[in-house]
């Protein structure tokens, strides 16, 4: 079996490792002492559960891809999962009107879940959640993503007290906050190892789309007038999605500028 991690044939032979299990775990403890992190794995060119790994034998297996990366990348990749299973959770409690037995079990499951990725998350980045606030849709005012989060889990409880629309509405108002904050992560995360110049051509390239995105703005206003109201909500989201991209470059460009020049006034 040849074993490959990030495209790189690894240099190395099976002792008494017996199944993909074994040599799963053997790899992660070697890179994890050099803080590295399994991002993905594929056996014979497709990917696997992995839960399905112990059930297969090395003999069985010509070859086995790792992709690997550092703290950074394994967050990032976590970030693009856990945000995609809240979209999952909110257009699933959209459609419906009250949840049944399984709907709430899943429900509690899955704000459990997202519950321990913000702690281990908070671990790894050093971040305080009680003082990260995020813009709460439909008001002027900020909250701190604990509380959010805090609210979100008691509410997932009360379905099994209140179960109706204004149950879930209430959810998703909070899921919403969640959402914002997801995104917002992601994009500043994203943009914490870009160089400067990187950034700055960002900056410029969206500069050149402004004539664009405002007859994109003026088309929401058209789409909702004709009815077209599906059409007007997607273009919403494409343009909240390239300012909160734009936003967090702003940002993290205004960071690295202010830290150069404390650093060459150190140097003075």
């Amino acid at each position: 079996m040849q074993i490959y991690v990030n495209d790189q044939e690894l240099d190395a032979e099976l002792t008494d490792e017996r199944n993909l299990e074994d040599v799963y775990n053997a790899v992660s403890d070697w890179i994890s002492q050099h803080r590295r992190y399994i991002l993905g794995l594929r056996v014979n060119e497709e990917e696997v559960a992995l839960s399905s790994l112990k059930s297969l034998e090395t003999d069985a297996v010509r070859r086995l891809d790792f992709y690997v990366g550092d703290e950074l990348d394994m967050v990032l990749t976590t970030v693009d999962e856990l945000d995609r299973y809240v979209d999952q959770i909110g257009s699933t409690l959209y459609e419906l009107d009250s949840l049944n037995a399984n709907d709430i079990g899943n429900l509690q499951e899955g704000v459990q879940w997202i519950q321990q990725i913000m702690s281990s998350f908070s671990t790894i980045m050093n971040m305080d959640l009680s003082a990260m606030s995020v813009l709460v849709p439909g008001s002027q005012g900020k909250e701190a993503i604990d509380r959010i989060m805090q609210r979100l889990e008691s509410r997932a409880a009360q379905f099994n007290n209140q179960n109706d629309r204004a149950a879930i509405e209430s959810f998703l108002d909070d899921l919403r906050s969640f959402k914002f904050f997801v995104m917002k992560l992601g994009l500043q995360l994203r943009t914490m190892n870009a160089r400067t110049e990187e950034l700055i051509e960002l900056v410029t390239e969206f500069d050149d789309r402004i004539p664009d995105m405002v007859k994109e703005i003026i088309s929401i206003n058209e789409s909702f007038n004709a009815g077209r109201d599906y059409n007007a909500l997607e273009t919403l989201k494409s343009i909240n999605e390239k300012m909160n991209a734009y936003l967090s470059t702003i940002f993290t460009l205004d960071y690295k500028l202010k830290n150069k020049k404390i650093k060459k006034m150190n140097n003075i």
